[in-house]
């Protein structure tokens, strides 16, 4: 009989565990699963700032494709993963002959995207409620050239929406691309240029 109710006791103690452990999981599991969101071309903009003989320009796109996945905590946030594209020809100046000159140096016929692939967070720290400064570390493929690229960015996540926004200085020739010139030569683009993004991630 003693042994029948130990067994009992045991029995009764392994089904609570079983249960304790079932709530917990359910519990986390919520807090861990991960969050796919997707770039809103409607409210974000990715921008090629730069400068010529004549005068600055920049080529604007409002037609960003991309998705982020992510889960977050109390204070923190954890980037899984991002993809960027941004169509070549998406990029307008307001100048058409400008236009034409910086698709054909971007070999848009071969090369149609601008490409970033996300690889990891550097360092990340909190700046303010639901606010974050952070260090991602990538890829970016311009003209078919692919180079290992750091981004200092701002990510906010408010109302659903996670908003990354940073600037990234480069030079033209480290992905093999020939500053466009026009006007017989006259008109020269420098070497140098900025890439701005802004970008709003929403519920699929």
């Amino acid at each position: 009989m003693r042994i029948l109710k130990s067994l009992v006791a045991i029995l009764l103690i392994l089904i609570q565990v079983n249960t304790l452990q079932a709530q917990s999981a359910a519990e986390i599991e919520p807090e861990m699963a991960l969050k796919s969101l997707a770039c809103d071309p409607l409210t974000s903009s990715f921008v090629i700032q730069g400068t010529s003989s004549l005068h600055d320009w920049e080529m604007i796109s409002n037609a960003c494709n991309g998705k982020l996945e992510y889960n977050d905590g109390d204070n923190s946030i954890n980037l899984e993963h991002i993809n960027i594209k941004v169509g070549v020809t998406t990029l307008k100046s307001g100048k058409r002959i400008m236009d034409k000159k910086c698709y054909n140096a971007l070999k848009h016929e071969n090369y149609p995207n601008i490409i970033y692939r996300f690889k990891k967070i550097n360092s990340i720290s909190k700046n303010g409620n639901s606010k974050f400064k952070a260090s991602l570390n990538g890829s970016l493929d311009i003209a078919g050239v692919v180079k290992p690229v750091n981004i200092d960015v701002d990510i906010e996540l408010k109302d659903g929406i996670l908003n990354i926004k940073g600037s990234k200085p480069m030079k033209m020739t480290d992905y093999d691309v020939e500053p466009p010139t026009a006007l017989l030569g006259t008109l020269k683009t420098g070497n140098d240029i900025t890439i701005v993004f802004n970008l709003n991630f929403i519920v699929l």
